[in-house]
């Protein structure tokens, strides 16, 4: 196997890291909350172990942008994902105190800001145009299988003790020494033949838009995610029952992802960003007027597809017009944006479920991303200037 290809596979299992950083722990909350009940709120702060990652990521991911422009990426890399194992393992050495093992969730948060935005950092330098695509759509499907895979682990663990949950963190160890071995980080490559015109300055109306196109995003994806399993309780469905259907909106989004390459072959990228949202928003339609398990299921399966495009669309567009060497401060903000919106996602939706009810809301939120992405097409057009136009 060519040394090129170990290192897509080793950036492809360090991406899964973050997956495996953030909701792995959702099966041992209750047993963790029965175990830490002589703390006071001790059921919010064990929910704040998931959490807190999420938070730490935001604020770390632009220092870690910075860090990646200016040292190498690769030894970054190396360097996050020992802090990953290491963070996990004192996750379990410090089960007696839910203080330290908060402390814990927060390093796991700095590891994974340097993860993500590293490795996708070196990605971009392996791969050009129609390859990095491709790579990006693999990149989030190994993220939807992952989370898949994962979620099921954690849970045969958490039923033998909340404390075994820990033991998934040392997956990093079957990816570390790939990444130290194979992964390099390829020299900046002159430009050739005719180029199209750079923006003078990357922090430009399209970088703007991006970013808050990744915020939405997320805000869409953790808003079903969480809502949608009470949603099914209501309806009388079992734990396992629910557990099926976010697998099936999983799979669904990785699967449309690894095909995403094929997709940008016929689609410009915001032709691809459009339909993404506009398939969103017949699924969440669909999830408004249905009752029935399978047609929940089918019409999660439909927002899974949007999403599976959305995602890796994203930084393929971020990537075209920002300039290479500024391409690690990108991402550190574009991923800023993504887990503030796993933050607010909540806030936004619990209030408007809670007047509206699931179903109105699955309605309104499908009428609403139909009008914004209309208004925000016809509007981009007429305003993008002609070097931005280009790059579509």
């Amino acid at each position: 196997m060519s040394q090129t290809r170990l290192a897509t596979w080793f950036l492809l299992l360090a991406s899964t890291m973050t997956v495996l950083a953030s909701a792995t722990l959702a099966p041992a909350l209750p047993a963790m909350t029965a175990a830490f009940s002589h703390i006071d709120n001790a059921a919010f702060w064990t929910k704040m172990t998931l959490a807190l990652p999420g938070l730490v990521i935001a604020l770390c991911a632009p220092l870690a942008g910075s860090l990646v422009d200016k040292f190498n990426s690769q030894k970054l890399l190396v360097s996050a994902l020992g802090l990953f194992l290491l963070s996990g393992g004192l996750g379990y050495y410090w089960q007696a105190s839910l203080w330290l093992i908060l402390f814990s969730r927060a390093l796991m948060g700095v590891a994974v800001a340097f993860i993500m935005v590293s490795g996708t950092t070196i990605a971009a330098r392996y791969f050009e145009g129609p390859r990095f695509s491709g790579f990006m759509g693999l990149q989030a499907a190994f993220g939807g299988f992952g989370g898949v895979l994962f979620l099921t682990l954690a849970g045969f663990l958490a039923e033998q003790h909340w404390t075994w949950v820990f033991a998934i963190y040392a997956l990093a160890l079957l990816v570390l020494p790939g990444v130290w071995l194979w992964v390099k980080v390829p020299e900046l490559k002159a430009p050739q033949g005719p180029q199209v015109a750079m923006p003078a300055h990357w922090m430009n109306r399209t970088f703007v838009v991006c970013c808050t196109l990744a915020l939405v995003e997320i805000v869409v994806l953790y808003g079903l995610t969480i809502h949608l399993p009470f949603h099914l309780t209501e309806l009388g469905h079992s734990a396992s029952t629910i557990g099926l259907v976010i697998a099936a909106f999983l799979l669904a989004m990785a699967s449309v992802s690894v095909g995403y390459g094929r997709a940008r072959q016929h689609l410009s990228i915001k032709q691809t960003h459009l339909a993404g949202w506009l398939v969103t928003a017949c699924g969440f339609a669909l999830l408004g007027w249905v009752t029935s398990l399978l047609a929940i299921v089918g019409a999660s399966v439909v927002i899974g597809a949007g999403l599976g495009l959305i995602r890796p669309n994203l930084v393929v567009w971020l990537f075209e017009f920002v300039p290479p060497a500024m391409r690690g401060k990108a991402m550190g903000i574009m991923t800023t944006c993504y887990f503030t919106g796993q933050f607010i996602s909540p806030v936004l939706f619990e209030p408007a479920i809670a007047s509206l009810t699931f179903s109105n809301f699955c309605i309104a939120l499908a009428l609403l991303i139909l009008v914004v992405s209309c208004v925000v097409s016809v509007l981009y057009t007429r305003l993008a200037k002609p070097t931005e136009q280009q790059l579509g």
